[in-house]
């Protein structure tokens, strides 16, 4: 199993909500690398600001990607409810960490 480790800083979501995205993002990352074996080892960095959020993330040691991916709050809202938005938010993680790792 993966080992993720996450840093958030949220600046406009309460607590008990940002604990939730919190653990969709780590799940869905370390979803992400059972299903491919790609990487063993993710570092996130996710932030919150005014409703805009970003995330980066080093992946085996390697950081090919500086600019943050931009996910709407509503995505992350979304997929704790919807598999449909689950599986989008899941497809973009995917395609960025390609970016990341230089694939």
């Amino acid at each position: 199993m993966a080992e993720v480790t996450l840093t958030a800083a949220f600046s406009t979501i309460p607590g008990g909500d940002a604990e939730a995205i919190k653990r969709l993002i780590v799940e869905t990352v370390e979803q992400i690398a059972r299903d491919d074996n790609t990487f063993q080892r993710a570092k996130l960095v996710f932030t919150e600001s005014d409703e805009r959020c970003g995330l980066t993330a080093e992946l085996d040691g390697v950081k090919k990607e500086g600019v943050p991916l931009p996910i709407e709050l509503d995505t992350l809202e979304d997929a704790q409810t919807s598999a449909g938005a689950r599986a989008q938010l899941k497809e973009a993680l995917r395609l960025y960490f390609r970016k990341v790792q230089g694939k």
